[in-house]
């Protein structure tokens, strides 16, 4: 029997080495992977995806060069803007995780804006990681449940205080980029999620490449343990 799938995540590699490659500024090479990232979540979509996580900025980005962090924010500001309308126009709900109150004000405001504007969405939800780290998702986590006076805490309790109460389990987990590691993406979340790598840089990554890591994730025998 194939195996269900209904929630994706995705580390998305590669963008300052494909610009590189392509002999252009870092900040070219974001831009492209946005635009990457929004035809995967329609894929995700028509393949009746319910859920999809994006990797798009860690709490350890902070100490790449100064120019490129404020070229990046200043491009999520964009994306964020009340005129982008993918969100939308597509009917998914856009549901940023991490320590959003940490940004700058400006780039705060369109966040929770866009996710007030899609909160009522229903094709598909995109949790878009952003000053996340799944180190620092677990400290949250455990001081919610300090804050509630929470007793006995289980697996349970710490879904319910996580950046995703409410999310499906992550069947699947895709690092694009060619390096095998998780580097601090959903800890809490992971526990039997696969795991896949691709080689391509995310800039370049199509819908043949995510449709042969679905149907590869299909066949495999998931027991949890069992």
């Amino acid at each position: 029997m194939l195996n269900t799938l209904n929630h994706i995540a995705i580390i998305m590699d590669g963008n300052r080495r494909w610009a590189k490659k392509n002999k252009l500024d870092q900040i070219e090479g974001h831009r492209k992977g946005i635009e990457t990232a929004k035809f995967i979540a329609k894929h995700c979509h028509n393949k009746n995806i319910k859920e999809l996580t994006l990797y798009a900025f860690s709490m350890q980005n902070w100490k790449r060069p100064k120019l490129e962090i404020k070229s990046l924010l200043k491009l999520f500001s964009t994306l964020f803007e009340d005129k982008s309308h993918f969100f939308i126009k597509n009917n998914f709900k856009f549901n940023p995780i991490g320590r959003i109150d940490q940004l700058n004000e400006a780039v705060k405001i369109k966040i929770n804006s866009l996710k007030e504007k899609t909160k009522a969405n229903n094709a598909m939800t995109i949790n878009v990681a952003i000053n996340y780290g799944g180190i620092e998702e677990i400290i949250d986590t455990y001081e919610r449940i300090a804050l509630n006076n929470e007793k006995n805490i289980n697996r349970k309790i710490l879904k319910k205080y996580s950046y995703l109460p409410e999310s499906n389990e992550i069947d699947l987990i895709i690092r694009t980029g060619g390096y095998s590691r998780l580097s601090n993406f959903l800890n809490l979340h992971n526990s039997y999620s696969e795991l896949e790598i691709s080689n391509i840089l995310w800039p370049d990554f199509n819908q043949e490449n995510l449709e042969e890591i679905l149907s590869k994730y299909k066949k495999i025998e998931r027991n949890y343990g069992k």
